[in-house]
């Protein structure tokens, strides 16, 4: 209204102008709200020139009154915001800004995901640059939601020495439509090649330790159990395996505080209930390497049974 008083018919222009003369006259209007606060700055508020090029001028000279340098692209992005224009006026600040760097990877995924919101570039900011790509834009809902993603594949990267920036950029570049980031993570980590601290940290002939992913998918095949689905509780420390003389896998659990590990279970093919002598070999071995374990004394109240018959539950 301001600019209306300024140089009349500007308010018409706004409302009957074309689309890509419209989103330059909002993407304008911002940066002068950001710099100066439109609302609070008094008669004074823009100039007289700035109401005659809103109200003449074609988008690229809006465009260059209001950034003076407008990167390449950006008519472009702006056309993809759709009919409303964005809420914040910060955001066609960070869309000029990410425009402008000199990394591409900003402008390309922009480029290559359709409509454009503020929350996306909510995501597109909390991204780390090198996971920018228009396939983790349409992937994450929210900022918060992409420092995770961040965290997580640095967690991968430290787990999977063939996990390198490139690497991991390039898996993002080629999924597939229908594939998830959960995927991509897990397929990673099937290949992770340097887990945490082990309870053991040599074997011998009679106990075996499981130290990368492979070994444990291995495991999971030879014995027909679901430690399929436990390769992020071995990933994060919240459980380790060995394998005992060839006949069952001995599972490991971390004690609080870091002091040490504990003899959690025993675990045959097909998680049968595990014969007493075997299970009595795996307590005194682990009880040779100082491993604690639960002494379960007075097993004849039934709380040992029980504990033998329902493990499958958690590994069927």
């Amino acid at each position: 209204m301001k600019l209306d008083d300024t140089a009349p018919g500007v308010l018409a222009r706004v409302l009957t102008a074309a689309p890509a003369r419209r989103k330059a006259i909002f993407a304008a209007l911002a940066t002068q709200e950001e710099k100066v606060g439109l609302y609070d700055s008094g008669d004074d508020l823009l100039p007289m020139s700035f109401a005659e090029v809103i109200r003449h001028g074609r988008p690229g000279d809006i465009l260059r009154r209001a950034f003076r340098e407008v990167p390449e692209g950006l008519s472009g992005v702006l056309a993809q915001i759709g009919e409303r224009p964005l809420p914040r006026p910060r955001d066609y600040i960070a869309l000029h800004d990410l425009l402008g760097d000199e990394d591409t990877r900003a402008a390309d995924a922009l480029r290559g995901l359709g409509r454009i919101t503020c929350r996306k570039l909510d995501v597109l900011n909390a991204l780390d640059p090198r996971w920018r790509h228009a396939n983790t834009l349409e992937r994450i809902d929210s900022g918060g939601e992409a420092l995770m993603f961040n965290q997580a594949i640095g967690f991968i990267q430290s787990l999977n020495s063939k996990a390198t920036d490139e690497v991991v950029a390039g898996a993002i570049a080629v999924m597939r439509p229908t594939s998830t980031l959960a995927r991509l993570l897990d397929r990673f980590l099937q290949r992770a090649d340097r887990l945490s601290s082990h309870p053991i940290a040599s074997g011998d002939n009679e106990l075996r330790p499981l130290l990368t992913i492979r070994d444990v998918l291995d495991a999971g095949r030879r014995y027909r159990n679901c430690l399929r689905h436990r390769l992020a509780d071995v990933a994060v420390g919240r459980m380790a395996l060995a394998e005992f003389r060839e006949e069952c896998l001995v599972e490991f659990r971390p004690l609080t505080a870091g002091a040490g590990w504990l003899l959690r279970d025993v675990h045959i093919e097909r998680n049968r209930p595990v014969p007493l002598s075997l299970f009595a070999d795996v307590e005194a071995k682990c009880d040779e390497m100082g491993i604690p374990r639960i002494n379960e004394a007075g097993g004849g109240d039934g709380r040992s049974s029980y504990r033998h018959f329902t493990k499958e539950l958690e590994w069927g």
